[in-house]
């Protein structure tokens, strides 16, 4: 009885330890990167000049250091201890995606702060949220992630139609996500997110 009594102290203090140490990770600043490419390119059939603009409801946060937030990381009551950060906001990144892919598809797509009058083909990038937060707890992490977007398509400085397309992506990773499983689930969702719009942006305009 006496040894045993000995040990559950020293037993409390490591397991006391454990959940400082843990909790001290959580509460340190990561920083991702925001890239975009998709390998499965399909032949290039298309041609003629596309203008990409954007509107933003309210500017992307960012930190005293000015590097943008991104996400959030928190304890495993979801209560915030950090930041994710990356060096290009969440808006640049969206649109630099959608550029990307019409240039893929063969148009001469370029960004301009706001869209020409009366331009042939136009496209309006608006409403962008994208919410990524991690839940840590003691041996696995939560990591929930949405992206939504609208995408406003201009014939001849008339607007055609509105898009709007969102991904999301749940899942439960062993103690916490590192920074190529973070970056990995911001990248699939963006891509799922142009494959869905994509296709339904080209085949409006090809019928007009």
């Amino acid at each position: 009885m006496k040894t045993t009594s000995l040990y559950r102290p020293a037993e409390l203090f490591l397991f006391c330890l454990v959940l400082v140490l843990i909790n001290g990770c959580a509460a340190v600043d990561q920083k991702i990167s925001l890239n975009y490419t998709r390998p499965e390119f399909q032949p290039v059939r298309h041609s003629g000049e596309i203008t990409v603009s954007r509107s933003s409801s309210k500017p992307p946060a960012r930190n005293a250091g000015g590097e943008w937030i991104v996400g959030s990381l928190n304890n495993t009551y979801g209560v915030h201890q950090a930041d994710l950060l990356s060096d290009r906001s969440t808006d640049e990144w969206v649109t630099e995606a959608l550029l990307y892919e019409l240039r893929q598809a063969g148009f001469s797509a370029v960004y301009a702060d706001r869209l020409p009058h009366a331009a042939p083909r136009s496209l309006s990038i608006t409403n962008i949220t994208v919410v990524l937060n991690e839940n840590e707890g003691l041996v696995s992490a939560e990591t929930k992630h949405e992206l939504k977007f609208n995408v406003e398509v201009y014939l001849n400085g008339d607007k055609a139609k509105t898009f709007s397309v969102a991904s999301r992506d749940d899942r439960t990773v062993a103690f916490s996500a590192s920074r190529v499983e973070l970056e990995k689930i911001m990248l699939q969702s963006l891509q799922d997110a142009m494959r869905k719009v994509i296709p339904d942006i080209i085949t409006l305009i090809d019928k007009k």
